[in-house]
């Protein structure tokens, strides 16, 4: 099959950028160790309690499609198979969306399309942020897309379902997809299911199900200690408020325009599926106490590729409808063009693969492996942010400074590391740490290489 190139290319591509990055200890207990640490525990059948939350996996985010992804743990115990899957199931999307492209277009947009999904920003962006369950949901939101316009209504639901096990808010977005139904479909039945199937799986997982598991802090929207739904009101009451913050600040509107443009800007032309896009924008823009949602990097595009690169089918068909055949090479020009100059402009991360340090195993990196292979499997351990997902596999798995008493303790106190692998604090911090659990007498240090240091709980 033409698209099978794609799949593969970028398969292999995200798997190398995913699992060097983790061997090079890029990885970060938050969130990785939490996703990792549940599915271990899930496919041994125990309860998914994660002692970096200290939460059940489904009240910190209700997200029932961890259960079937476990049983990746019943074939490898290495935690870079899930990097693996990731890569895989991220790059497949390209099956369905290809299967619908090519309905309605030559056979060279179609693959055209299937590569500016698989190749936009937010999607390599996805493959750097460690392991999440959205990196699922392009998949079968595809998928979605395909049975619905071929009208395949058992699979259509079945594959919603799936999709809205993936995460509690995602029912949100598919209640907003029973307008689009209702519009280019005209039928008010699917389109009534949708709505209220999603709406009540999203609302019964955030308001009931969750905090009956111990979720008490689904908060903090628009100010600090608010609920979801006193944001909802208060935007619902304040349509300026609503409108100011969705474009300000201005890495906003930078996220807004970059997106559409790595598409060629053809999603504009293609309104039915507008609101549908501009609802997945808005529930990270409106959220304004966490600004990292704001940009295009991380997760938090995943499912939009997939609202751009439909909207691109069904806008690029308008536009080759109407003009004459010379219109599909300049369409095709443009799109890679727009497209090439998102990637060249933004922080494009598969330009990592080209540069030598980031292939480049460095002395420290040996000091620190040799010491976390010195902690015994069944052992319950704390380590800084970057060191625990390299420690996931057990019961007990802390992130320093919070040490809950575990029997070890590991730290990397090599010079010149970021910020983020100490999480809440730093290196020299870090240093202070070290020096006050030794000096009194919490820990007392067994084993060291370079900079890394194993440290034993004394009794």
């Amino acid at each position: 099959m033409a698209n099978c190139w794609p799949f593969l290319s970028f398969s292999i591509l995200y798997s190398f950028l995913s699992v060097i990055r983790h061997n090079h200890f890029q990885s970060q207990g938050i969130d990785f160790s939490i996703y990792d640490q549940a599915l271990w525990l899930y496919s041994k059948f125990e309860r998914p309690f994660s002692t970096v939350t200290f939460l059940h996996d489904l009240a910190d985010r209700f997200r029932p499609i961890m259960l079937p992804l476990s049983t990746l743990y019943w074939f490898s115990s290495n935690e870079k198979i899930l990097l693996v899957f990731q890569s895989i199931i991220l790059s497949a999307a390209v099956f369905p969306i290809w299967l619908l492209a090519k309905r309605w277009l030559p056979s060279t947009a179609a693959i055209l399309i299937a590569f500016l999904y698989v190749d936009f920003v937010g999607i390599q962006a996805t493959t750097v942020a460690d392991f999440h369950e959205v990196a699922l949901l392009p998949f079968f939101l595809a998928w979605l897309f395909y049975f619905l316009k071929k009208e395949r209504w058992r699979e259509y639901f079945i594959v919603l379902v799936i999709c809205l096990s993936v995460r509690k808010h995602v029912g949100l977005m598919l209640a907003i997809l029973g307008l689009y139904i209702f519009i280019t479909k005209k039928n008010p039945q699917v389109a009534l299911a949708t709505f209220i199937i999603s709406l009540v799986w999203s609302s019964t997982a955030i308001f009931m199900i969750m905090p009956k598991l111990g979720q008490q802090d689904y908060s903090s929207f628009v100010e600090p200690g608010d609920t979801i739904g006193r944001a909802i009101l208060g935007y619902l009451g304040n349509p300026l408020f609503a409108i100011k913050n969705f474009f300000w600040p201005l890495e906003k509107a930078q996220t807004l325009f970059w997106s559409f443009f790595s598409f060629g800007l053809v999603p504009l032309g293609y309104l039915a599926l507008l609101p549908v896009s501009l609802f997945q924008f808005a529930s990270r823009f409106l959220d304004l106490q966490h600004p990292i949602r704001w940009t295009i990097y991380y997760q938090y595009s995943a499912e939009l590729a997939v609202l751009l690169a439909i909207s691109t089918i069904y806008g690029a068909k308008r536009i080759l409808s109407k003009f004459d055949k010379m219109s599909l090479a300049f369409l095709v020009f443009f799109l890679l063009a727009t497209h090439a100059v998102t990637n060249i402009t933004l922080h494009s991360p598969l330009k990592n693969l080209l540069k030598p340090q980031f292939w480049r195993q460095e002395p420290w990196m040996n000091d620190t492996r040799l010491i976390l292979s010195m902690v015994p499997p069944e052992a319950s351990v704390a380590a800084q942010n970057n060191l625990l997902p390299h420690l996931s596999h057990r019961r007990q798995i802390y992130l320093i400074p919070n040490n809950r008493n575990a029997d070890y303790m590991i730290l990397d106190l090599h010079p010149g590391q970021n910020d983020w692998n100490f999480y809440a604090g730093n290196l020299e911090a870090a240093k202070v740490y070290f020096k006050q659990q030794v000096k009194e007498s919490f820990y007392k240090p067994i084993a060291s290489a370079g900079d890394a240091y194993l440290l034993k709980r004394q009794d």
